[in-house]
């Protein structure tokens, strides 16, 4: 037995530690309530499970200095409750933890000296003395004649029965921090794994603690660190808009070492593997995370319905040595969208992500992956205008379909006529105003009002500033200057033509009309990702880029062995090319053509550059890409470039596809190039910081 007062003055003092496998307070403010409330009540608590050890696993938040202690009290069960008191009893956060690391601080938490109520902190607290912060009530000292004056005045004939009454259940609360709590204890001649094993039996009988926790719990004992650097990477996805739980990562790693979701034959794993393993997923991270927001319309993960659809495609990445061609790309991107917009893991997620996972070592996975959903549906993938009917914002599945269409189609501004493909923080408008429809056509309080109200068929993405001045004008009056002064609006965000189903009484007739165009445009969308070389789509793509000329994302080089002016070869070539590289990775991606003349944009082709080389576009290629290796990292050139050879005009042209990278590159590790306008900059030291700082932190 501890009185709950003793124990809390054994975590701050660094007695009663947290293992590093420990999860993190998890618990929300409802449950911090509760607890006190059967405190309060003198109602049991549980008790809590202690191991008592000289050798203890790594200390969350390094909170003890390990040489200077001999016995170590490292708390198996109860951290949850016992972090709760120390934050109301102290007013202040554990030393295991830091101020970040707390989600639901329940230091609001206010206590009714009247009626022995609690509350978090609102008006009512606020506005009535009777309501006193618990954390004042243990360290500031309450006075109950001053609340009772306060409440009722000096001149009362209650205030002694009063204040008598606040008195009293002041010093019930106060007694909290004398109950004894139980305490079990693990004895010292347990080992880590023994402690791993009871911590998982004891939380196993709950329902709080998932498998994903328990087995981060036991790869903790081997790689104590893991959790650590799992909220590293969290922590910095989150700071590029992609936030995922602790949960998503362990899933990473079960998936990448066991290619299944199984979690317990990740509990053994050797810390050099973990260790390993760990580099990979991180990288593969950072190369997602770029392939969603350049090439998936995909800016945040607010658009991603289900973080599991990304577990596949990170499994299928490490298989592949973080590479994908352009036809993996589009396989992989058009299984993503249809995934999250029929719910492919809605249900039994990891059952569902098992089977999927089975399927990766298959010569065309994407079409296996695809072939599950459409047998689940009967062979019907395709959006039709129905599915749009009634669904509103809440609809993830379909609203963020159309949020990535949307961005796909490079909408521009209802104001300004500005491209809105580099903006992120675009607004969903109702194009009826809400206020309008309520007061003519439904009433707000009507549940099936509300859905026609709010459909998706009723939105359109536009900046905050559009959004504001158009506010509750009705589309009659607006979508005609739209309309006049940016025609390619309408194409771009699917929207009626037709005048007269702008009009108020026409609202059900637009909704029908648009939820058409909508249902085309998805459809359309994920067409587009088939086999492009079907009927030329490569070659014609091609071609566009060529005629469009150079421009921050396009570069041609005629050659990069074959000097064209001293007619002999010429290695410097290459390093030129690669200079390019490295500036559209330090920018904003883009291709590099080699085989075009710059000024006149004619096809030459390579042939020149073959002829210097044995094996023809074999060598092309292992020289070109050993001297990205060579100036740029190894790591860059497998992961952020892809080379390949296409057909044009009769000619062979060599296309190097360049992904921006989340990091800087350097190129030969101290030249520091960006893209600006249509060439390549170095930039000075300064510059570099500066460009650095404001593009890479």
């Amino acid at each position: 037995m501890g009185e709950i007062g003793s124990l809390l003055d054994k975590v701050e003092s660094n007695e009663i530690v947290l293992p590093e496998f420990q999860r993190e307070f998890v618990w929300k403010k409802d449950q911090a309530k509760e607890l006190m409330k059967s405190l309060y009540s003198g109602y049991p608590i549980g008790s809590l499970l202690i191991w008592v050890t000289e050798n203890p696993p790594e200390i969350k938040n390094d909170a003890v200095d390990r040489e200077q202690y001999g016995l170590f009290k490292v708390l198996l069960d109860g951290q949850q409750r016992l972090t709760v008191l120390y934050m109301l009893v102290k007013d202040d956060i554990p030393p295991y933890y830091t101020d970040n690391e707390i989600r639901h601080d329940p230091r609001t938490l206010y206590f009714n000296l009247d009626s022995g109520e609690f509350k978090y902190e609102n008006k009512s607290t606020r506005d009535n003395p009777e309501w006193v912060k618990i954390t004042e009530i243990f360290n500031d000292g309450i006075n109950a004649w001053d609340v009772a004056r306060e409440k009722i005045g000096d001149d009362s004939n209650e205030i002694s029965s009063k204040a008598e009454h606040y008195h009293k259940q002041i010093k019930q609360l106060e007694r909290v921090t004398s109950r004894p709590l139980p305490l079990e204890e693990l004895p010292k001649s347990a080992d880590v794994h023994q402690a791993i094993d009871l911590f998982d039996r004891v939380n196993s009988q709950g329902t709080d603690l998932g498998d994903a926790e328990l087995a981060l719990a036991h790869m903790s004992a081997q790689w104590p660190y893991i959790r650590r650097e799992m909220k590293k990477k969290q922590t910095d996805l989150a700071e590029k808009g992609f936030s995922f739980n602790l949960d998503f990562y362990v899933k990473c790693i079960v998936a990448v070492i066991s290619g299944t979701m199984t979690y317990t034959k990740v509990y053994d794993t050797d810390k050099n593997i973990l260790m390993e393993k760990w580099d990979q997923i991180e990288d593969i991270l950072d190369y997602l995370v770029n392939f969603l927001q350049n090439e998936g319309h995909i800016p945040d993960s607010s658009y991603i319905t289900t973080r599991a659809v990304l577990i596949p495609i990170i499994a299928y990445l490490d298989k592949n040595d973080i590479r994908l061609n352009q036809t993996e790309k589009n396989s992989f991107l058009k299984w993503l969208y249809v995934a999250m917009m029929w719910s492919r893991y809605g249900r039994s997620t990891d059952t569902t992500l098992e089977k999927d996972l089975s399927l990766l070592g298959d010569n065309q996975p994407t079409a296996e992956l695809m072939a599950q959903i459409e047998d689940n549906r009967g062979g019907q993938i395709e959006v039709r205008a129905s599915d749009f009917d009634g669904r509103g914002k809440r609809s993830k599945r379909f609203y963020n379909m159309v949020r990535i269409v949307t961005r796909a189609n490079n909408p521009v501004d209802w104001k300004t006529g500005e491209p809105l493909k580099g903006s992120y923080d675009l607004e969903s408008h109702h194009i009826f105003p809400k206020s309008q429809l309520y007061d003519d056509l439904y009433n707000s309080s009507n549940h099936m009002g509300k859905k026609r109200v709010n459909e998706i068929a009723n939105r359109a993405f536009i900046t905050s500033r559009g959004n504001h001045e158009i506010f509750t004008d009705l589309p009659e009056n607006y979508l005609p200057d739209v309309r006049e002064n940016y025609p390619e609006a309408f194409n771009k965000q699917f929207i009626p033509d037709n005048s007269e189903l702008w009009k108020l009484e026409n609202y059900e007739d637009f909704l029908a009309k648009r939820r058409e165009l909508l249902a085309q445009a998805v459809n359309d969308f994920l067409e587009s990702f088939d086999d492009p070389s079907q009927g030329g789509g490569d070659e014609r793509e091609l071609a566009n880029l060529i005629e469009a000329g150079e421009n921050h994302r396009i570069e041609f080089k005629e050659t990069v062995k074959y000097d064209v002016y001293r007619d002999q070869a010429n290695t410097e070539l290459r390093a030129e090319a690669v200079k390019e590289i490295c500036s559209f990775a330090n920018s904003d991606g883009g291709t590099l053509i080699i085989g075009v003349e710059d000024k006149d944009k004619e096809v030459r082709g390579i042939d020149r550059d073959l002829k210097l080389m044995q094996n023809g576009k074999d060598d092309f290629e292992l020289q070109l890409n050993q001297e990205i290796r060579d100036r740029l990292g190894e790591h860059f050139a497998a992961t952020y470039t892809q080379v390949s050879f296409e057909e044009l005009y009769g000619e062979t042209v060599c296309v190097v596809s360049v992904e921006q990278s989340p990091k800087p590159i350097y190129y030969d590790g101290d030249d520091f190039i960006v893209r600006i306008g249509s060439s390549a900059t170095s930039l000075s030291i300064k510059d570099a910081n500066d460009y650095i700082g404001e593009n890479f932190a």
